[in-house]
């Protein structure tokens, strides 16, 4: 076991996570929920994660993501919480090394129960900020994040880190949910309340990802952004969820309908920024 440079500033603790965050009054109300909700006792992690989020769906844009990560890369996953996305990683790229950072530390509790003897091999865990990242500058290969930063109320901030701790040439990907006018429609016709910045039921911050935020992203890393739609298939607020169960066929299909096509947008659950951290410019020997 030997502690990736990125850890060097950091603890470990007796739980076996690696350093600690004061949580500030912007984020207590999500921090409350995520912690009563981690209190839960899980018989099945993915059973319960496929209510939520479409396993195949997720499965397909980690590997997506994954192949752009150079040999021997290290990616920090903002939000990670159980850290499932990573759980096969150790069977098509075990040269990767990932480190989890979670707001909730009863999350990474949960993410040691789930990947087991992975932790601490090639999947480490870090208490802390997405906001304050107690990492150095230049640091990682990649930045993932999974409808965690939608839940941020300091976006910006947010991504300001995201650029200050990847490398130049670093991999950007960043998964939110869909401001889709269908489901506003949809909410409507039901009677629900369709939040896109706000508190949702007096429980927790969502801002759902819109042109603003890839604005954003754009500005911040001073380069293109490219949008990804997906979760096409997957509505488990219209209890179609079924679709979100690991390996079955029609989540497979919900992958392979992923993309950039603008089409996608009427039906898509999830909207993803994707762009890299371009490499500083080689100064001009003449000058």
């Amino acid at each position: 076991m030997i502690k990736p440079n990125v850890l060097s500033n950091l603890d470990r603790d007796d739980d076996g996570i690696y350093g600690t965050t004061v949580i500030d009054a912007a984020q207590s109300l999500e921090a409350t929920l995520r912690e009563r909700v981690a209190q839960f006792h899980y018989k099945d992690y993915l059973a319960s994660i496929s209510h939520h989020h479409s396993i195949p769906v997720m499965d397909h844009e980690v590997r997506r993501f994954v192949d752009s990560i150079p040999a021997r890369g290290i990616i920090c996953d903002v939000g990670g919480c159980w850290g499932w996305h990573w759980r096969n990683l150790h069977e098509y790229r075990p040269d990767i090394t990932v480190v989890i950072v979670d707001l909730i530390r009863s999350n990474l509790h949960h993410a040691k129960k789930f990947l087991k003897e992975q932790i601490n091999k090639n999947i480490w865990l870090v208490h802390g900020d997405a906001t304050k990242l107690n990492f150095k500058d230049n640091s990682f290969d990649g930045y993932w994040s999974a409808q965690t930063l939608q839940h941020v109320p300091q976006f910006k901030d947010a991504i300001r880190e995201a650029n200050r701790i990847l490398k130049s040439g670093g991999q950007f990907s960043c998964y939110s949910l869909y401001n889709s006018p269908l489901f506003r429609l949809v909410y409507k016709s039901l009677g629900k309340d369709y939040v896109t910045d706000g508190i949702v039921e007096g429980h927790y911050y969502l801002h759902r990802a819109d042109l603003r935020q890839r604005r954003i992203v754009a500005d911040v890393f001073s380069n293109f952004v490219s949008s990804r739609y997906s979760e096409i298939l997957f509505k488990p607020e219209l209890r179609l969820n079924f679709f979100g169960r690991e390996n079955t066929w029609l989540g497979k299909l919900d992958a392979i309908l992923s993309g950039k096509h603008p089409f996608l947008s009427i039906l898509a659950r999830q909207l993803s920024f994707h762009t890299t951290k371009p490499f500083d410019p080689i100064p001009d020997k003449d000058l």
